[in-house]
């Protein structure tokens, strides 16, 4: 969504600014595998949660330095990591924010957010040739809790052995099936082609 699109509500009446939200939806979101009755589900979804995050983050928009920014990490020679950051801001502190949107609703493990977040520290640093120092969380629903935590060097160390290690498995066709079903098996899109789902 267009940052100079949205500043302009700050330009409005405040009992204007739903109409806005309504008319930023209806130019921006896509949604091509939607049936009509998702489509009319989300799009009013869609409306209350830009027209919420404005209402809390308006004047800050202006610290938007990238929006929905595509970043590929490079852990080791012939492995790509790609992802798209929801957000990357410059604070009142002049620091670097890397931030995340998500929802109560389809939230995931904290520390899996976490990681996720210190790899977009690792692909803005090879976007931009700079640190980030600030990894945040927004949440869009209305009772939702807001996180904020400096980067963490050691998260991002343990990352890239990480993705190293899981390229070095890909490659060599080493992935061993767990002994028994567990968490892991549980949260697995792929679990059905190694063991049967637990009853």
């Amino acid at each position: 969504m267009q940052v100079r699109s949205t500043s302009r509500l700050f330009d409005q009446p405040s009992d204007r600014r739903p109409r806005e939200s309504a008319r930023l939806v209806e130019r921006h979101l896509n949604l091509p595998f939607a049936n009509k009755a998702a489509a009319d589900q989300l799009r009013p979804a869609a409306e209350t949660a830009v027209r919420r995050y404005l209402e809390r983050h308006g004047t800050t928009l202006h610290q938007t330095r990238y929006s929905e920014q595509p970043v590929e990490i490079h852990p080791v020679p012939g492995v790509t990591v790609t992802g798209r950051v929801d957000l990357i801001k410059r604070l009142d502190t002049n620091e670097t924010s890397v931030v995340d949107f998500k929802s109560s609703e389809r939230a995931q493990a904290e520390n899996l957010t976490r990681d996720q977040l210190h790899l977009y520290v690792l692909g803005y640093r090879e976007l931009t040739g700079q640190n980030a120092d600030v990894v945040e969380v927004l949440n869009l629903d209305k009772a939702g809790r807001d996180t904020r935590e400096m980067v963490d060097p050691e998260v991002m160390t343990d990352l890239s052995k990480r993705v190293t290690e899981a390229a070095d498995s890909l490659r060599t066709n080493r992935l061993p099936r767990l002994d028994s079903w567990c968490s892991s098996c549980a949260g697995c899109d792929f679990a059905g082609i190694c063991r049967s789902r637990e009853s």
